[in-house]
């Protein structure tokens, strides 16, 4: 059974890796029928307790292979699913299996995942420097060109959240440049807003806006070797980045549309705290534009949707907020 449930969670979650083409590769005649990205997200979620109790078994019992496969394997699917409790632990067990083989690279690779934890709120900053400065240690040893841009992005993400933001521009310029030379144009889209970020955060709101509009040309391009799946989760989180920078550029009913778009997208994908975010800066618009009864309506909205993420703060934040537009 143990097997069994991680071949299968294995499985489900290369239907979201880029090396997988959106399919799990060869199937596995012992394994239940996953024929879509979908139903691959729905299994996972609904026996996310069984694999997981599976993967701490094998832990335990020195399988770091198969451990190692599943942590592996979660790769992409994780961002889907990112507020999930228990990605410290799978990425944790994951790291120890490649350090228990011996294999340098998939331990690098493993730090680098328990880095993008640390990032999701509530976020521990100092944690993902020192994972990611352990990983550029393990990938410059192991030659792991990806994995050096992947500690990079997350390096210049933590610093801009930290405010130092020259620090974080550079970090990730390094992070797109690396991603554009190896054509992993999965990973150059997401460190691109990245970097779209931090020129938003430092007042450059025009250059953010390009930057952003730049990766949704690459999300529409017919052939620029973006995985459909990838490109489809990106799209709805670009869409947020540059509703957001219309509105702070005076452009509402631009920012309104877009906004509109993106908070739908992200629904679609579960994505329920940005979602919210998405949601509670469209109602601010609404009501700057003297729309009150849709602000209300979007703020309240927003509410609900950070009470399911377990985000209690701003759940009473967006009510507060829907409750003074009925006056």
């Amino acid at each position: 059974m143990t097997s069994w449930l991680l071949r299968m969670a294995i499985m489900a979650g290369r239907w979201f890796e880029p090396t997988y083409g959106g399919s799990p590769g060869r199937p596995d005649p012992d394994l239940a029928v996953v024929a879509s990205s979908q139903e691959a997200e729905r299994w996972l979620r609904a026996d996310a307790d069984n694999w997981l109790a599976a993967l701490r078994l094998a832990s335990s019992d020195g399988q770091h292979a198969l451990v190692l496969d599943c942590a592996e394997s979660m790769h992409w699917f994780s961002d889907r699913w990112m507020y999930w409790p228990h990605w410290l632990e799978v990425f944790t067990l994951g790291a120890q299996a490649a350090d228990a083989l011996g294999d340098t690279a998939q331990h690098a690779t493993q730090l680098n995942y328990l880095a993008w934890v640390h990032l999701v709120p509530p976020a521990d900053l100092q944690a993902v420097l020192l994972m990611a400065s352990q990983v550029l240690e393990l990938a410059t040893r192991s030659g792991s060109r990806a994995q050096i841009a992947w500690a990079h992005q997350y390096t210049g993400t933590a610093l801009r959240h930290l405010g130092r933001l020259s620090e974080a521009a550079d970090s990730l310029t390094r992070s797109a440049q690396l991603f554009h030379t190896d054509a992993d144009i999965d990973a150059y889209a997401q460190s691109l807003n990245a970097l779209g970020d931090v020129l938003a955060a430092d007042g450059h709101r025009e250059a953010a806006l390009e930057q952003f509009r730049h990766v949704m040309s690459l999300l529409e391009d017919e052939n620029p070797g973006m995985s459909p799946d990838i490109a489809s989760f990106t799209r709805p989180q670009t869409l947020a980045r540059i509703g957001h920078c219309l509105s702070l550029l005076g452009h509402p009913a631009e920012a309104i549309a877009t906004l509109s778009e993106a908070a739908a997208g992200l629904e679609t994908f579960h994505a329920f705290s940005s979602q919210a975010r998405v949601l509670e800066t469209l109602a601010g618009v609404l009501a700057e534009q003297g729309r009150r009864k849709e602000s209300r309506q979007t703020y309240a909205q927003a509410a609900e949707v950070f009470e399911s993420s377990g985000e209690v703060e701003a759940a009473g934040r967006c009510r507060d907020l829907a409750a003074a537009l009925t006056a």
